[in-house]
């Protein structure tokens, strides 16, 4: 990335941080940017490069300008995971399937998304393992990016649909050891590690392991508190309504959720929530 070319030239125009991100990105983000080269969204790069009069491809490079249409498509799929709209994200990702992605980010975020669709769709185990594996033993070899662990708690998903739970345990363990470590550096990192807590903690309510989900969920609240993220809340608070043990705490959980879901348009979860409340 040619960064000092963006310094450059929003110095030249006269432009603080504060201005350039204005309604773009926090000034966070653009200061993770310029200082450590941290990257936002390529739309962001984009609308940046915009007010500076710059081409996308004078700055980003020409490989991520080249999956632009990709991340785009991988964006909506990943939102649609939260939203619980997997026939959606299932759709996008066969009209993309044939499209070329050049950038290793984008052939992992792409083996992370179709491996979840895959899992939280209960398609069969070996289709879902296909394209973690292409991560853990690929594309991530050493391990050293989020996408790993992500690649871990969907094979713990697949295991877990599968009736397997010493298995799915296995890597949910690997996952939960990891979290506290990860990175919150990106808006993307924190929907991702808000996700790993999120399925994590669910698979320790399955097993009836009440405190670590409860540890887990707790985490995943605070996290979205403190980046006023409101996507995962309304999931993390109906998990925690269906293990409270307290009647005036649950109604409480179950109308927080409600409300987040309906916010976020979540309409899947609405219908869940409706179920769940009317069989009390």
């Amino acid at each position: 990335m040619n960064i000092e070319l963006f310094i450059a030239r929003r110095k030249a125009l006269g432009l603080s941080q504060k201005a350039l991100s204005d309604g773009i990105c926090t000034q966070a983000t653009l200061s993770k940017f310029e200082n450590n080269g941290k990257a936002p969204a390529i739309r962001i790069v984009a609308q940046l490069c915009q007010r500076l009069h710059l081409q996308l491809e004078d700055v980003f490079p020409t490989e991520r300008v080249a999956d632009a249409a990709v991340l785009k498509e991988l964006e909506k799929i990943e939102f649609d995971l939260i939203t619980s709209e997997y026939d959606d994200a299932e759709k996008r990702l066969n009209q993309i399937a044939d499209l070329p992605r050049h950038d290793q980010e984008t052939k992992l975020q792409y083996c992370f998304l179709k491996g979840y669709v895959a899992a939280l769709s209960q398609r069969p185990i070996s289709d879902v393992l296909f394209n973690f594996d292409q991560i853990i033993t690929d594309l991530d070899e050493q391990h050293a990016t989020i996408y790993t662990q992500l690649a871990y708690c969907g094979t713990g998903i697949a295991y877990q649909n599968n009736n397997e739970n010493d298995k799915a345990q296995y890597y949910f363990e690997k996952v939960r050891h990891a979290l506290p470590d990860l990175s919150l550096e990106t808006t993307a990192s924190v929907w991702r590690v808000i996700n790993l807590a999120f399925y994590t903690g669910s698979f320790y309510a399955s097993i009836h392991e009440n405190d670590q989900s409860e540890k887990l969920l707790a985490y995943a609240v605070k996290i979205c508190a403190q980046f006023h993220v409101t996507f995962y809340v309304a999931k993390v608070k109906f998990l925690q309504a269906q293990l409270t043990q307290d009647a005036t705490a649950q109604r409480e959980l179950l109308s927080d959720a409600a409300a987040f879901a309906r916010i976020n348009n979540n309409r899947q979860l609405l219908k869940k929530i409706s179920s769940y409340s009317n069989s009390l």
